[in-house]
């Protein structure tokens, strides 16, 4: 959906927005709103996301299928932007699932390069009673921000919207999901796609000919933990946040972490 210019430029979503959005999560594990990030930081995303990109296609092999990298983040500008981590947009939504003492527990992204085939149909969390057929209520969210444009031949995330993100555990997910419907993710770049992490997705083919970088986000209620391992973050980079991003990634490593100046001098060269 199209948000107003005065929610835009005010960063703030009016009541029935809100009210909509949430509703579409709660029914349709989902809800994008399109042309939020302004075009000069998707600008400088895309090409500090795109040189590390470049360093891990030439140094390390695909880990997500054919022609798929997932990266993990550095905890640095521009990728912490608050427009970024700390969306007010996004987290007007997240408050109301997760409660403002939520936590962000992940910062990376999923790329296809050209000739990448079909993602494993998958949801990014599980219920979480393994031998209950009790759903939870939303306690993980992912955010996702296309740095081009999400388009069919590129390789644009394909998801399953009939309340796949509310399926008790031992669906035999490969067989349902060809008699449910699914649709691809078409959005314009600088978007911000708002998903249970629970729903159902998969990337697809890009038959284009250049990536197509994505970052992720994952938020979560405070005692929530993953498998995925702690974002390193620098105890000066930490201290110069804002009091929510500090919030938010408090239970991240901080005091850790690499040098900006050494990650330009030994990836971004």
């Amino acid at each position: 959906m199209q948000l107003s210019a005065d929610e835009l430029k005010n960063g703030s979503l009016n009541p029935s927005t809100l009210t909509f959005a949430i509703q579409q999560i709660k029914m349709n594990g989902h809800v994008v709103f399109e042309s939020v990030i302004p075009p000069d930081l998707i600008s400088e995303l895309r090409t500090h996301f795109n040189q590390l990109l470049d360093h891990d296609v030439a140094t390390k092999e695909a880990n997500r299928g054919k022609n798929r990298y997932q990266m993990h983040l550095p905890f640095i500008k521009p990728f912490i932007h608050q427009q970024v981590v700390a969306n007010p947009i996004v987290l007007s939504i997240i408050d109301e699932f997760l409660g403002e003492n939520c936590i962000c527990h992940y910062l990376g992204g999923n790329t296809p390069l050209p000739d990448a085939e079909y993602q494993t149909l998958h949801s990014d969390i599980h219920q979480l009673f393994p031998d209950s057929d009790v759903v939870s209520p939303v306690y993980c969210i992912v955010l996702d921000i296309p740095l081009v444009d999400f388009r069919q031949d590129n390789g644009a995330m394909e998801i399953w919207p009939g309340g796949t993100h509310l399926m008790p555990n031992g669906i035999d997910i490969e067989t349902v999901s060809k008699i449910m419907h699914s649709e691809q993710v078409i959005m314009p770049t600088g978007s911000l796609l708002i998903r249970d992490a629970r729903m159902w997705h998969r990337g697809t083919p890009n038959q284009s000919n250049t990536p197509r970088p994505n970052m992720a986000l994952m938020y979560a209620c405070h005692w929530f933990k993953t498998m995925y391992p702690q974002i390193g973050i620098r105890q000066d980079i930490y201290d110069s946040l804002s009091e929510r991003s500090k919030q938010l990634f408090r239970h991240e490593a901080v005091g850790t972490g690499e040098d900006p100046r050494e990650m330009m001098v030994t990836r971004w060269t």
